[in-house]
This record gives C-alpha cells, sequence and structure tokens, in this order.
C-alpha cells in the first residue's frame, strides 16, 4: 500500500491494489498579517503584526469501484468536523505546515446512488485551517 497523505490517523489518502482514496486537489494559503498607520504629510506605513493561520482546500474522490466505502468516510469526516478535531496534515511523509489543523467545512456531492440508497461515489470538499 503506498500512503500518499493522511489527516490525522481516521482519513489515510492511498493506493493500493485493494483500494485507493484519492486526494484529487489541493491549495494552500500562507499570508501575514499586517496593519498601515497613516501619518500627516508622508505615506502610510506598514507593520508587520506576524503570520496568519494557513488553510488549506482539498478535494477528494470518492468511490466504491475503488475500494473505499464513500459512506463511511463522510461519516468520519463529518464527526471530525463536528467534534472540532484537529490533527497534522502529512503529506508525502512531510507535514504541511508547523501545526495541526481543524476539518472548517465540509462540503460533500452525492454523484451516484445505487438501489437502497447505497452510496457509490461522492466526492468531498475540505477547508482545513490551522489550529494553534
Amino acid at each position: 500500500m503506498s500512503v500518499i497523505a493522511t489527516l490525522g490517523s481516521r482519513i489515510i489518502f492511498r493506493v493500493s491494489d485493494k483500494d485507493a482514496l484519492l486526494l484529487q486537489t489541493m491549495t494552500r494559503q500562507v499570508a501575514g498579517r499586517w496593519t498601515t498607520h497613516t501619518t500627516f504629510g508622508t505615506k502610510p506605513r506598514a507593520e508587520f503584526l506576524g503570520p496568519d493561520n494557513q488553510s488549506i482546500s482539498i478535494s477528494v474522490y470518492l468511490s466504491s469501484t475503488l475500494g473505499v466505502r464513500p459512506r463511511n468516510i463522510l461519516e468520519a469526516i463529518t464527526d471530525m468536523v463536528e467534534s472540532g478535531t484537529a490533527e497534522y496534515f502529512i503529506v508525502g511523509n512531510r507535514p504541511v505546515g508547523a501545526n495541526r489543523f481543524k476539518i472548517a467545512s465540509a462540503s460533500e456531492a452525492w454523484n451516484k446512488i445505487y438501489n437502497r440508497g447505497e452510496l457509490a461515489k461522492a466526492t468531498v470538499s475540505l477547508t482545513l485551517e490551522e489550529y494553534t
């Protein structure tokens, strides 16, 4: 099994001959906090206050044809959001950022539902925010 990334111990993005949990896209925002002081007769002065919390947006593809149970993954994500769980986000054996991340929001698209309501394919978009 080849692990691509992890969000704590509950969500493991992986590819193997039996299953695949795919991390489709990822964007990361790193910013600083600044303020501007206005002064009479001169240009405003900028002052760096420190780093801002980082944020990450990821899109995850879930498919029963790839050996995962989409509904189970979605329930684990919902659990993490509603309990306020903060975990390290690891990509390629290296942490992204220095701190843990919380799932600030999750947006699900149920793409294919089989007979009796079995979810076969879904896409979930996650917004992670640095937890300090």
